[in-house]
């Protein structure tokens, strides 16, 4: 006799993939004819930029562009001067795990360059961008939470759970004209541009949730005279944007990440004809992650005191997901100049910024990395560059069934020059880890009760038991109910406290 049990539906979050993934890329520029032959490159400053990434049947696809920006000294040794060109690049990969209503987070850094001057006028680079991949789906488990029948004793627990509300993308346009402010000189080439995206706040209500927040851009350019040294600029360009989400009201968690897609930065001119206005265009993903905290009970084992009970088990994994508050970490290094040739610093930047948590036993890693990279200028007024790998490390207790992810990036740079030959520099990283509890528990998939057989054990037994024993697994053995063993011995215990003889009566 196949029995009734009464199912559970649990909708959680499951990870299909987290991995990395690396893509060659390989490129000759020529300059064209209106920019000056190269003496020496100083820096190649390569920023991927993911303008799609969609799980289609049992693959993910990635496409993007690498935006690829050239800092070098001209003939004469004398004036920085920059080129700017792009590579469009796609790559897919197989998803594990059945993808069927999957979405992914990629984060793209850049793991290797090699930028070298063929000649005056052409540039051989070979680079290596690397990928962080994150691809998760909503799937619904049933769990049995009950065995209806009277003959039938059944242990179950209770699991405190993260339940998933939804996942959305969101992809939108900034646009916006920013003028340098009343003295600067005009723009002739933008040398380097930097995006920051900061999340001010989320508002959800039913159906939908409103998000606010920042693009912080940071951009050096060249002025059209070879006597000025090129100029910093700041610019914040602020949003607040409405995303439909269905299924989702006031009472869900949310997580929103920003992660940058296209970004253009061109010189425009004024109304006197004068190129002292950026032209910024960005085109950004909002990833939104929502999730409610719930619990759920299942039966994870059963056996009959009338027959013989036939059950089947499945696996299932539970997840509790919790987000620490971000956190910033000070990471400082010196950089050498060479011969203490400082006389001022024109830029300092981080660039291929890479973070990821290790597990360690009963503790969790966090380690990152990043260039802090030098433009400055000596005593003689020629311009030069240098850079150092820095890197940090950040260990705290974990559980052992936590598994963590970590996302970040540097939001302040700042820099003291120590000496003619030294300058130290700050970097505030902000870090936010997410952490996973996971929960191996196997549940009820279907029972059967054959009534004619005789029940296993004897009636009645003494049975001599030790400390530590489970009196669920004395009565399972002798197919007696767990409440008359406990009523029989005076026993007010699921776990014997000493030994002891136990008294079994199954009728």
């Amino acid at each position: 006799m196949r029995l009734e049990t009464g199912n559970l539906p649990y909708d959680g979050f499951e990870q299909l993939m987290e991995t990395s993934h690396e893509y060659p890329l390989d490129l000759e520029y020529s300059l064209p004819d209106y920019c000056a032959d190269i003496q020496k490159i100083l820096k190649c400053i390569v920023t991927p930029e993911v303008s799609s990434a969609a799980v289609l049947g049992d693959s993910l696809t990635v496409d993007g562009t690498a935006d690829i920006r050239v800092l070098y000294l001209d003939a004469k040794g004398t004036t920085v001067r920059g080129f700017d060109t792009k590579k469009e690049f796609t790559w897919t990969v197989r998803v594990t795990g059945g993808a069927e209503g999957a979405a992914a987070v990629v984060r793209p850094c850049v793991q290797h360059t090699n930028c070298r001057a063929v000649n005056a006028r052409r540039v051989d680079m070979h680079i290596t961008l690397g990928f962080a991949v994150s691809v998760a789906a909503a799937r619904r488990t049933d769990l049995t939470e009950s065995i209806t029948h009277e003959s039938v004793e059944t242990r179950a627990q209770s699991v405190d759970v993260t339940c998933a509300a939804g996942m959305f993308h969101h992809t939108f346009i900034l646009e916006e004209n920013a003028e340098l402010q009343a003295g600067r000189p005009p723009i002739e080439t933008v040398l380097r541009r930097a995006v920051q995206w900061k999340i001010d706040g989320v508002q959800v209500s039913e159906g939908q949730a409103t998000v606010s927040g920042k693009a912080c851009l940071e951009i050096l350019y060249r002025p059209f005279s070879d006597e000025l040294p090129p100029e910093k600029f700041l610019a914040e360009i602020s949003f607040c944007e409405v995303v439909d989400c269905a299924g989702v009201d006031e009472a869900v968690s949310a997580d929103v990440s920003v992660v940058s897609g296209e970004c253009i930065v061109q010189p425009r001119e004024d109304s006197v004809g004068e190129y002292t206005i950026f032209n910024i265009y960005l085109k950004p993903c909002l990833r939104l992650r929502f999730t409610r905290a719930g619990s759920v009970r299942t039966v994870f084992d059963a056996y009959a005191t009338e027959g013989v009970l036939s059950v089947k088990y499945k696996p299932v994994t539970l997840e509790r997901e919790m987000t620490q508050p971000p956190r910033r970490i000070a990471v400082k290094g010196n950089l050498s100049v060479p011969e203490n040739d400082l006389e001022r610093v024109v830029d300092l930047w981080c660039d291929g910024f890479a973070v990821s948590a290790f597990s360690e036993q009963e503790s969790v890693s966090i380690r990152g990395k990043f260039t802090a990279c030098l433009l400055y200028q000596n005593r003689d007024g020629r311009y030069g560059y240098t850079e150092r790998l820095m890197d940090f490390n950040e260990a705290h207790p974990a559980q052992e069934d936590e598994k963590y992810s970590v996302s970040g990036g540097i939001a302040i740079t700042r820099f003291s020059i120590l000496d003619a030959g030294t300058v130290e520099c700050t970097a505030d990283v902000v870090v936010s880890e997410r952490v996973r509890a996971v929960s191996a528990i196997r549940t009820v998939e279907s029972a059967e009760l054959d009534t004619g057989a005789a029940c296993p054990g004897c009636a009645a037994a003494v049975y001599y038991a030790s400390k530590g024993e489970n009196i669920w697994d004395i009565a399972k053995r002798y197919s007696a109910r767990v409440s008359a063993v406990k009523y029989h011995n005076d026993c007010t215990e699921d776990v014997l406290s000493e030994d002891r003889p136990m008294i079994i009566c199954r009728k």
